[in-house]
């Protein structure tokens, strides 16, 4: 399959019927799906906040790595395997009730085996954090 080739319907599909059942325990839900980008809704629920009742890191660190898998899944298809080989995530403000956060991932290059891209997460209007990922297709 070439990528821009993909059926952005069924890989919506295919993500909701199969997704993680971390993502469920996170309620990571899809918002949005086009060719080389993905945008997720993360509910605000206390189950995730850190001692201080900001969302924790590491459910924005699971958003962004998961947001970036659908925008890659978007141009490759689910049927690829790809891992994540690198990501770094800048936390740039603490993300505080009552807003929802939303993660806006884009592939920047879409290499045969490498994939680049950037997430950003915004809690309202505020950027929260940001995030640049490697994902590598070993099959490639």
């Amino acid at each position: 399959m070439n990528k821009g080739d993909v059926d952005l319907d069924a890989v919506r599909r295919d993500w909701e019927a199969h997704r993680a059942k971390f993502v469920d325990i996170l309620d990571i839900r899809l918002e949005s799906l086009a060719h080389g980008a993905a945008v997720m809704r993360m509910p605000f629920r206390e189950e995730i906040t850190n001692g201080v009742g900001a969302v924790h890191g590491g459910a924005i660190a699971s958003l962004c790595d998961t947001a970036f898998y659908l925008a890659h899944a978007s141009l490759y298809g689910r049927e690829e395997d790809t891992v994540t080989a690198e990501m770094v995530c800048n936390f740039l403000a603490p993300a505080r009730p009552p807003h929802d956060l939303i993660a806006r991932a884009k592939v920047l290059k879409a290499g045969r085996r490498i994939v680049f891209g950037e997430v950003s997460v915004y809690s309202g209007d505020r950027l929260v954090a940001h995030s640049t990922l490697n994902f590598f297709n070993p099959n490639r």
